[in-house]
This record gives structure tokens, C-alpha cells and sequence, in this order.
């Protein structure tokens, strides 16, 4: 049974060794865009009272994450949705993003942007598939930067 919770400071290497893994082996292009300063305590960074950084684990074992990160007070910014290659097509990804848009509401944010490069095909899918939207696509050295938004 999935559990869907907040990271807390014990919870760091399980992250990074998820996000770090996957970086490497599935996006080695995108690791040079996206700085990753904030997967060595992602409690801490994403502390913010409108931030919050969610793990999905089943049976103690970290196989998911998704942040949010404020970026204006109206809006915020979905970052890091990562699950684990063999629990894929499972539907805890929109799990994932379900648990980060309620925490959006909560916290009084009318968008949410997520932003994802042309490797990152899986969340970009399970984001249009949770009623995100297209709003611009940025060429940048080998590859494509897509930006996607959602009302809430």
C-alpha cells in the first residue's frame, strides 16, 4: 500500500539516491539544466510555509517525490516528480501531483507551472493527463523545455 507524506530530515539520501539515479540514467542531458542543491535536504529547502516537498513510499521505501516551491504568492511551481522505474504506470504519479494540487488549494495559489524538458515524456504526460496545459515550448542547446501550466 502506497503511503503519500511529507520528507522529512531522515528521508534525504533515499531522495537523492532516487532523483540522482534516475537524472543519470534516464535524463543525463536535462541533470545539466536543473540544479540539484535541493535534493541533499529537500525538507529543508522546500520548508518554506508555502513549500512542501511529498515522498511516496511503499513499505519504507521511498519511491516517489514531487515539490512544491513558491514562486509568486499566486503561483507555484511543481518540481521534482521522480517515481521509481518499476512502480511506473501504476497511477502514483497522479497520486503525486493529486497530493501536491491539494496542498496548492490549501495554500491559496491560483496556478501551477511545471516545467520539463523533451526527455521527461512521462511527466510530462501524467501532467497534461492531471489537466495541465501547454503554455510554452523553449529550444535550448539539445533539447526542449516544455512549460506547463495549471488553473486551480
Amino acid at each position: 500500500m502506497i503511503k503519500i507524506r511529507q520528507a522529512n530530515s531522515e528521508d534525504g539520501y533515499q531522495v537523492k539516491e532516487l532523483i540522482a539515479g534516475i537524472m543519470d540514467k534516464e535524463l543525463p542531458e536535462s541533470s545539466k539544466v536543473y540544479p540539484v542543491e535541493d535534493i541533499d535536504n529537500p525538507a529543508e529547502y522546500y520548508g518554506g510555509k508555502n513549500d512542501i516537498f511529498l515522498v511516496a513510499e511503499i513499505d519504507s521505501q521511498i519511491i516517489g517525490t514531487v515539490g512544491i516551491k513558491e514562486d509568486t504568492r499566486s503561483t507555484a511551481l511543481l518540481r521534482r516528480l521522480f517515481v521509481k522505474k518499476e512502480f511506473r504506470q501504476k497511477g502514483y504519479g497522479s497520486e503525486l501531483i493529486n497530493k501536491a494540487l491539494d496542498f496548492c488549494k490549501k495554500h491559496s495559489y491560483n496556478k501551477v507551472i511545471f516545467r520539463g524538458t523533451d526527455m521527461m515524456q512521462t511527466a510530462l504526460k501524467v501532467c497534461l493527463k492531471n489537466g495541465f496545459k501547454e503554455k510554452d515550448i523553449i529550444d535550448l542547446p539539445n533539447l526542449k523545455m516544455f512549460i506547463l501550466e495549471k488553473k486551480i
